[in-house]
């Protein structure tokens, strides 16, 4: 498994120097937004814009580095109660290649 960087955060209070409790609140969030998957990062950074109210979808875009457009998906899947076991939908990735079959 491929180890994905850990985003850091845009935000004006994280650019200062030195430590503070929002600095630090953000590097574990994108601490834990680097550890799962797709389809969890969008719900988790979801429910997180939900908290946060008007503006919460560009305020994560900056801290997390994901786009607005992905976390308004993640808002939107909470609220359709899609539990899946997919990570993508039907059809996404990579196509399948085609094996070649050996003739005798």
């Amino acid at each position: 498994m491929q180890k994905r960087p850990v985003h850091r955060c845009q935000c004006s209070d994280c650019r200062r120097h030195g430590s503070n409790p929002i600095k630090d609140l953000h590097q574990q969030m994108n601490f834990l937004v680097s550890t799962l998957d797709e389809h969890q990062q969008r719900l988790y950074v979801g429910l997180e814009s939900q908290r946060l109210g008007h503006g919460g979808d560009r305020q994560l875009s900056r801290i997390t580095g994901l786009s607005v457009d992905t976390i308004a998906k993640g808002r939107h899947e909470l609220d359709q109660a899609e539990a899946s076991e997919r990570i993508r939908a039907l059809g996404g990735g990579r196509p399948r290649v085609e094996k070649k079959t050996r003739r005798s």
